[in-house]
């Protein structure tokens, strides 16, 4: 192996590591260790191979875009800023805690790129999402998307939560209308989160503060990890199945090709005793 394979196959385990020593025991016990596989490395090679023109064309389109609409749907218009959260086989083990696969709802789904690493299992795939040119993109992939309040009064086998709990107004009452929202026999929810965590919600141009923040505690991500099961995810009712740590990946622009955050994925069911 060459010495600069050797040097980013290094750089990558930093991604999936963990202090086993700060995670509670129990939580512990059902993480998984994940690695960066194929899937992972083509969206890198994807991402280091995007032109140089495509990127200072991104750049100035950008800045012309900015008085009319807010990042992400400026991202949507200019096919830039896709995300990955983790490949098809990982989902697929998620996932797989749930028997009974007929309908998923990804919340805030973007462009649908990470949707659709989850949808080839489901007869039947929702989403929805703010930005009207992510829903176009959305739409155009074939997927149903539901008004940003239409889903509540549906049920769902799968509930997929990636990355929005950070950035919405009201994380809790979200994670409350999931569990509303869930079969209660079986019915899963699959949910990413930046930690350490840092709430904040999008307004146009601006960022402002979440109106209900998660109580989660601790200084770091495993402290953070064992808070967020216990004093959110299990007092609503969820039930953890499995956990891991991946990188949260963006495609990048002039100043890096890619770029990265450390997310939990979470596998959880609901646990109806605990709302009886």
């Amino acid at each position: 192996m060459a010495q600069d394979e050797w040097s980013e196959d290094q750089f990558f385990l930093k991604w999936y590591d963990v202090d086993s020593r700060r995670i509670n025991p129990e939580i512990y016990s059902k993480f998984h260790h994940h690695y960066c596989d194929e899937e992972t490395k083509d969206f890198i090679n994807y991402s280091k191979n995007i032109s140089y023109a495509k990127h200072v064309f991104d750049g100035f389109m950008t800045v012309f875009l900015y008085p009319f609409f807010g990042s992400t749907s400026r991202n949507g218009i200019l096919n830039r800023g896709t995300m990955f959260v983790a490949s098809k086989s990982l989902f697929h083990l998620l996932i797989n805690f749930c028997h009974q696969k007929s309908t998923l709802l990804d919340i805030g789904a973007g462009d649908g790129n990470v949707t659709q690493c989850m949808s080839g299992i489901f007869n039947e795939v929702y989403a929805t999402e703010c930005s009207m040119p992510m829903k176009n993109k959305l739409e155009s992939r074939g997927y149903t998307v539901l008004d940003i309040n239409g889903w509540k009064d549906k049920e769902f086998d799968v509930i997929s939560c990636l990355n929005v709990l950070d950035r919405c107004e009201a994380p809790l009452q979200l994670l409350q209308d999931i569990y509303n929202s869930l079969k209660k026999k079986g019915g899963l929810l699959v949910l990413a989160l930046v930690l350490p965590y840092h709430g904040s919600v999008e307004y146009a141009n601006e960022w402002k503060p979440q109106r209900q923040p998660l109580p989660i505690q601790g200084c770091c991500l495993e402290l953070q990890l064992n808070s967020l099961v216990k004093d959110v995810l299990t007092p609503l009712g969820f039930r953890l199945n499995m956990v891991t740590k991946v990188p949260y990946l963006c495609s990048g622009d002039l100043n890096a090709s890619y770029y990265s955050l450390s997310d939990v994925l979470l596998s959880l069911t609901v646990d109806c005793e605990v709302n009886d």
